[in-house]
């Protein structure tokens, strides 16, 4: 621990070390929230009050950070606070003086049409596996750098699946289709590794040329690359193609219930989402006001 919080009082250090098993990206998020949190209050956690709290958001509010950026350090402040409540270290959270900004929905469109993605996969060359992984299960890039060959299964019909590591230490399944398999096999023939399921392989699902996990860095240099490649003038990211997976699967007629769960999403609102994406300006009232108003001959 660096900074402020290797100084903080064991509680808050606890709670910390707890985080990270989540994810690194979460537990240094989290981490950087709560240093800019004792240093505006600059007292300990027993002592806070609801002033104090008020005072942190006031700090952020005035802050230059962007509103995703506030919204996520009150939501980490926020989770800290009630696990000191939990533990009876403050006999009522202060919850009440945290209230998010509205963050404004900004993934509208955000994502490839069928046939960008389908250019986009023709263009990947040798980066196909990394790409095709995404687009066709909506991994998150964390998830993705986190599968193992271990994590392959066959279930009781003979369907090949994926266990994923998701956000807050949750885990779901994702389906893997024959296409997305054939690809994974050549990837480790090309490698000279076995293609024989084992829970005891620790090699990373999609690895370097090194043999290594690749870092989000490097996952989102590779993204761009192909998407460079595949002459897409939107700047596609890891995070374009899970929105793009979640497109595809409404447009396809997939339900949202199934959208939900083969993308992790904790609120079925999310996924519907996708949903209204899918459907677009279909039945905008605009199409027929038009039509009423530029009729020939008026």
């Amino acid at each position: 621990m660096m900074g402020q919080v290797g100084r903080l009082e064991p509680a808050t250090l606890e709670w910390l070390a707890s985080v990270e098993s989540r994810s690194r990206y979460t537990a240094d998020n989290y981490r950087q929230a709560l240093e800019r949190f004792y240093r505006v209050v600059g007292k300990g956690v027993a002592e806070l009050t609801a002033a104090d709290v008020a005072r942190f958001v006031a700090d952020l509010n005035a802050s230059a950070l962007a509103t995703g950026s506030r919204a996520a350090y009150i939501s980490a402040v926020s989770s800290f606070l009630h696990y000191c409540e939990d533990i009876e270290l403050i006999p009522r959270s202060p919850m009440h003086a945290l209230k998010r900004p509205r963050v404004d929905i900004t993934s509208f469109g955000r994502y490839l049409t069928l046939e960008e993605a389908q250019t986009y996969l023709a263009a990947a060359g040798t980066d196909r596996l990394a790409v095709a992984l995404m687009l066709t299960t909506g991994v998150r890039v964390g998830e993705l750098i986190r599968a193992e060959w271990r994590h392959l299964f066959r279930d009781p019909e003979g369907r090949l699946g994926l266990l994923v590591h998701g956000k807050g230490g949750k885990s779901r399944v994702v389906a893997v289709p024959e296409p997305l398999w054939k690809l994974i096999l050549a990837d480790r023939e090309r490698r000279g590794l076995s293609v024989e399921l084992d829970e005891r392989d620790v090699f990373p699902l999609v690895a370097d040329r090194a043999g290594t996990p690749y870092t989000r860095q490097g996952l989102l240099k590779l993204v761009r690359r192909v998407a460079e490649r595949a002459g897409l003038r939107k700047r596609v990211s890891p995070h374009w193609l899970r929105h793009s997976y979640g497109t595809l699967a409404a447009l396809a007629g997939v339900a949202v219930y199934q959208i939900q769960a083969d993308m992790g999403h904790s609120r079925l609102e999310t996924s519907q989402r996708y949903i209204h994406w899918a459907k677009g300006l279909e039945g905008a009232g605009a199409f027929q006001v038009a039509s009423t108003l530029f009729q020939e001959g008026r």
